[in-house]
C-alpha cells in the first residue's frame, strides 16, 4: 500500500518547541497534511515516554495507534479520513571530542516497542540527564550511541539526522566528519540511510559517490505541529515498522521499481536556512566560489563565515555533476500550502487571512499533500481559482525563483515575479471568474474558498485612508513623538502610517525600521496590515514589508543574542526553569524549587547585578547551565542585552547604527528594563511611541505607567493627542470619559465621538 511517513519531529518537552506538540494534535495535523505514519519524537524524555505508554497502543506491526483519537479535527478543518499510526522515535545530540576536534552530531533512533525504548533509555540515563531536554545532549560519540542501539535490539535503528547542517550533523562544516566511516568506524556497516535535511536534496547528495549505497530520507524535524510534512518519505509496502525499515535497508541497486521506498517530498533546498554561506549579522550571503575568494571570511567584519550545505557538498564531492545512482528513487519538490497562500495574499504564513484560506482549501480537497501533488490543475482552478492553480502548477514544474538561506536565515521561494499577482488579480473577480461573469455566478462553497484565498483590499483601504489632523501631525513629527491615543482613535493605524511615512517620505530603508509590540498576536496583525499597505504598486517596496524588524521586546532581544551567540537556539520558560533547578539542586523539595524559580524570575526581570548574595550565585550557576545547553531563560533575555550593551558600547553602537526609525506600541505597559533597553537603543533617533495611560493594566507584571509620563522629557518628544473616537457612539464616549476623569494618574484627554 502507498503511504507517507514523517519520522523526525519533536514533542513539547524539547526546547524551543510548541506547547501544542502532543499526541492528539500531532494526530490531527497528520490528517490535515495527509501523513499516514508519524514519529513520536523524544521517547528518551521520561515524562513523554510515560505519556506515550498511556496514550498509545501497539497495532501488532511495530507501529502504534492513538487509544482515544480526537473526535473532531483542528477547529475549522474538515479532513479526509486518514488512519494515522505512530512510530517510536527520538533525536539525540552527541557532543564529544574525537581526534583533534569537538564533534557535534545529531542522530535519530527508532524502536518497535516500549520494552526496547525502556532498555535504550536505561542505558542512556546512566550517561546523561534525559529529563533536561526532549532532545538530550550526551557526551557520547555517535559510534557508541549506535552500539547501544544495536545491543538493545536487532530491530532498533539509527539514522544520522540532517547530515549537512553546519553546527550539529555528521558532515557539518563546524563539527562534523568527512565520511560515514570516519564517524561510525567499525559499525559504519550498520548505517543504511541518511537524512538529507532541509538545505539539501537528493540531487546534491548524488554528487558524492560514497553516498550511492545509502537510502536518502527526508523528514520535517518539526518543532510545531503545523510544520509536519515540510519534508516526508513515500512508501509502497506494508504499513508496518518492519516493512518500512526493510524498504529503507534495501540498497538502491537492489530495489524493485515502484515498490518499497519510493522517494521523498523535498523543500527546495535554497529555502533551508543553511544552504548558502554567509554571515547574518552583516547581511553577507555568498555562493561557495565567492566565499573561497574571500578566504571564508566575512568581508565586512573579518569574522569566519558560516559555511553552508552547498559549499560543504562541493568540498566533499567527487563528481562535477550530479549522477543518479542505479535504482535510486525519485524525489518531488513541494512548497507548504501556507507559504503559497502567504505569497498570494502578501501577508505572513501565520496570519489570520492565510489560516482562514488554508482551512477552507483543506476542507475542500481533503489534505495538503493530495492538493499539492495529486489533484489535477484544472480541478484546482475550478474550486480554488486561477492563481492557486497556477501557483501549484509552477511548483510541480519547478518554475520558481529561489533566494538561498544562510547562517540560520531561511531562504525564500517565490512563485510569481514582481507585478504578476497584481496583473492576475486585477483581471479576475476573486480567482478564476471574469469580471463580466460575476453577476451570473451563484454563491457556493467553492466561491467562498476563492474569496478566502483572494487578496483582501479591506485592510489596504482602511490603512491607506486619509488621516485626520492629529494622526497626520503624529506621522510628520520629526525626531521623537509621544502619542496619547484613547480607545477607538486609530492607534494601530497611526503607528503603521508613521512607518509607511518614514519609508515613503523620509526614504527610510525597511531594514532601518524597528517596531516593538507587547504580544506576538499584535506583531502578526501589524505585519499583515503593513504588507497590505505596502502592496500599492506605485510605491511598493520589494517583497512588501520585508526587512522591517517587528516583534516583542523578548523576540527582538533573542534575535540580537542569536547573532552574538551562534549556538543559542532555545528559550527556557518557567516550567523548564523548575526542571533545571531540580537538576542543579536535587536536595531541594518541590515547594522550595517553585519558590526559588519565582525568586529567580524576579531577579532576572529586575536586572539585579549583585554578585555576593546566595541568589546571585544560584543565578550564575543556572545561567551557566542554560548557556552550555544552547539556551537562555525567557525572563533574562532583555536583561542580558542591556547588561552587554552597558559593558560593551561597541556592540550597542553597532546595533544603534542598524536602526534609525523606532516605533513602540502600547507604551503604557512598558517596564523599567524595557524602558532602559529603549533609552540605550533609541538615543537621537526618529522614535514614535503610542499608548493610553488609562489602559495600563499590567502593573502586576512589573509595568510602570509613570514611564509613559517620563518619555517626553527623556527623549525630548513632541506630544500629540488623538481625540476623535471612531468606534463608539457619543453617549458611550461621554459616559466613559466621566468615569476615567477620576483617575489620578492620567493626561487630560477629551474624546470626541465621530459616531452619533
Amino acid at each position: 500500500m502507498f503511504y507517507i511517513a514523517d519520522l523526525h519531529l519533536h514533542s513539547h518537552y524539547s526546547r524551543a518547541t510548541s506547547r501544542d506538540l502532543n499526541l492528539e494534535t500531532l494526530y490531527q495535523w497528520a490528517r490535515i497534511k495527509g501523513i499516514n505514519v508519524v514519529g513520536t519524537g523524544d521517547f528518551t524524555h521520561p515524562l513523554w515516554f510515560k505519556e506515550l505508554k498511556e496514550k498509545l497502543e501497539p497495532d501488532g506491526t511495530g507501529l502504534f495507534r492513538l487509544k482515544n483519537p480526537p473526535k473532531e479535527d483542528v477547529s475549522g478543518f474538515r479532513c479526509a479520513d486518514i488512519d494515522v499510526r505512530f512510530c517510536l522515535t527520538s533525536e539525540i545530540s552527541s557532543i564529544y571530542k574525537h581526534g583533534d576536534k569537538v564533534r557535534k552530531n545529531h542522530n535519530c533512533v527508532y524502536a518497535p516497542d516500549f520494552e526496547t525504548v525502556a532498555r535504550i533509555n536505561a542505558k542512556l540515563g546512566q550517561i546523561g540527564n534525559l529529563e533536561a531536554d526532549g532532545r538530550p545532549i550526551l557526551g557520547l560519540p555517535s559510534r557508541d550511541l549506535l552500539e547501544i542501539v544495536l545491543e538493545t535490539s536487532g530491530d532498533a535503528h539509527l539514522i544520522p539526522a540532517h547530515i549537512w547542517t553546519p553546527w550539529f550533523s555528521m558532515f557539518g562544516s563546524k563539527s562534523g566528519y568527512d565520511s560515514v566511516q570516519e564517524c561510525f568506524r567499525d559499525l559504519s556497516g550498520h548505517i543504511f540511510a541518511l537524512e538529507t535535511g532541509l538545505s539539501s536534496d537528493p540531487e546534491m547528495n548524488w554528487r558524492l559517490s560514497m553516498l550511492d549505497k545509502y537510502t536518502l530520507v527526508s523528514n520535517s524535524d518539526a518543532h510545531s505541529p503545523q510544520k509536519l510534512g515540510r519534508e516526508a518519505n513515500l512508501f509502497d509496502t506494508a504499513r508496518s515498522y518492519y516493512a518500512l525499515f526493510d524498504a529503507l535497508k534495501t540498497q538502491p541497486a537492489c530495489r524493485q521499481a515502484g515498490k518499497g521506498f519510493l522517494g521523498t517530498y523535498e523543500f527546495f533546498p535554497e529555502e533551508g536556512k543553511y544552504h548558502m554561506d554567509g554571515h547574518r549579522k552583516c547581511d553577507v550571503c555568498f555562493e561557495p566560489e565567492e566565499s573561497i575568494k574571500h578566504k571564508n571570511l566575512c568581508p565586512k567584519c573579518g569574522q569566519p563565515l558560516t559555511i553552508g550545505v552547498l559549499h560543504r557538498v562541493t568540498e566533499l564531492s567527487d563528481r562535477k555533476q550530479s549522477q543518479r545512482p542505479e535504482g535510486a528513487p525519485d524525489f518531488h519538490y513541494i512548497i507548504p500550502l501556507p507559504e503559497i497562500l502567504s505569497e498570494i495574499k502578501n501577508v505572513s504564513p501565520s496570519s489570520k487571512a492565510v489560516n482562514q484560506a488554508f482551512r477552507q482549501v483543506i476542507s475542500s480537497f481533503g489534505n495538503e499533500f493530495t492538493l499539492l501533488k495529486q489533484v489535477p490543475v484544472e480541478d484546482i482552478r475550478q474550486k480554488a481559482g486561477t492563481v492557486v492553480a497556477e501557483a501549484i502548477k509552477r511548483m510541480r514544474e519547478q518554475e520558481v525563483n529561489p533566494q538561498g538561506g544562510y547562517d540560520g536565515e531561511y531562504g525564500v521561494i517565490k512563485i510569481f515575479k514582481e507585478g504578476e499577482l497584481a496583473k492576475l488579480t486585477g483581471q479576475m473577480f476573486f480567482f478564476g471568474m471574469d469580471v463580466a461573469d460575476k453577476t451570473t455566478k451563484r454563491k457556493s462553497k467553492d466561491r467562498e474558498i476563492e474569496k478566502a484565498i483572494a487578496p483582501d483590499d479591506h485592510s489596504i483601504k482602511n490603512d491607506a485612508a486619509v488621516l485626520n489632523e492629529e494622526q497626520q501631525a503624529a506621522c510628520e513629527a520629526e525626531g521623537a513623538v509621544l502619542v496619547t491615543a484613547g480607545p477607538g482613535t486609530g492607534k494601530t493605524k497611526t503607528l503603521i502610517s508613521w512607518i509607511v511615512h518614514c519609508i515613503r517620505k523620509r526614504n527610510a530603508q525597511p531594514r532601518e525600521v524597528l517596531a516593538v509590540t507587547f504580544t506576538n498576536k499584535a506583531a502578526d496583525e501589524m505585519k499583515e496590515r503593513l504588507a497590505a499597505v505596502l502592496e500599492d504598486q506605485s510605491t511598493r517596496l520589494p517583497d512588501g514589508q520585508r526587512g522591517i524588524t517587528l516583534g516583542t521586546f523578548h523576540s527582538i532581544c533573542f534575535t540580537l543574542l542569536q547573532e552574538r551567540y551562534e549556538h543559542l537556539n532555545k528559550v527556557y520558560d518557567a516550567k523548564s526553569r523548575e526542571v533545571i533547578l531540580g537538576i542543579l539542586f536535587p536536595d531541594k523539595e518541590e515547594k522550595e524549587i517553585k519558590k526559588l524559580s519565582a525568586e529567580l524570575e524576579r531577579y532576572f526581570e529586575n536586572n539585579e547585578t549583585e554578585s555576593e548574595t546566595l541568589l546571585a550565585h544560584i543565578a550564575a550557576t543556572y545561567r551557566d547551565f542554560t548557556l552550555q545547553h544552547s539556551g537562555i531563560d525567557l525572563a533574562d533575555i532583555i536583561g542580558v542585552v542591556v547588561r552587554l550593551w552597558n559593558a560593551e558600547p561597541e556592540w550597542l553602537e553597532t546595533t544603534r547604527a542598524r536602526y534609525q526609525y523606532i516605533a513602540v506600541d502600547e507604551l503604557q505597559d512598558i517596564n523599567p528594563l524595557q524602558y532602559e533597553f529603549l533609552k540605550l537603543l533609541a538615543k537621537d533617533k526618529h522614535v514614535f511611541a503610542i499608548g493610553d495611560p488609562d489602559q495600563s493594566i499590567y502593573g502586576f507584571r512589573g509595568s510602570d505607567v509613570q514611564l509613559f509620563f517620563r518619555f517626553s522629557e527623556d527623549f525630548g518628544a513632541k506630544e500629540i493627542t488623538l481625540q476623535k473616537n471612531y468606534r463608539s457612539a457619543r453617549f458611550i464616549v461621554e459616559a466613559s470619559s466621566a468615569v476615567i476623569g477620576h483617575n489620578t494618574q492620567r493626561k487630560p484627554v477629551k474624546l470626541v465621538a465621530v459616531r452619533e
